[in-house]
């Protein structure tokens, strides 16, 4: 079995087990953030992509401290949300696929 079938496994029981706390401790929100931001980064360590992983998780860690902080979230967050989509978008636009990558008939 290679590094990349185990992948899924292991990110999908670090989420089981941040799940089981979350249970326990009831700290849904902001918990469940965390406990996604471990599971990204478990998997992207398995990768070998450990900045993106450091990064993946500091961004989820991030979310707590921002969700404390005195700020008008009802107003800003629709903002950042909508952002963020519309970077993943035109992330994935610029990108080339794979049909791209092959070549000519």
């Amino acid at each position: 079995m290679n590094r990349r079938n185990r992948t899924p496994s292991v990110s999908g029981g670090v989420f089981l087990i941040g799940l089981g706390i979350l249970v326990y401790t009831g700290w849904w929100w902001p918990g469940i953030l965390l406990v996604i931001g471990l599971a990204g980064s478990a998997e992207l360590i398995l990768r070998g992509k450990y900045l993106a992983a450091l990064t993946t998780f500091g961004f989820f860690a991030a979310i707590p401290l921002f969700v404390s902080a005195d700020i008008p979230w009802h107003i800003i967050g629709p903002f950042i949300l909508i952002a963020m989509g519309a970077s993943a978008i035109f992330r994935s636009i610029g990108q080339p696929t794979e049909e791209d990558n092959s070549p000519a008939e």
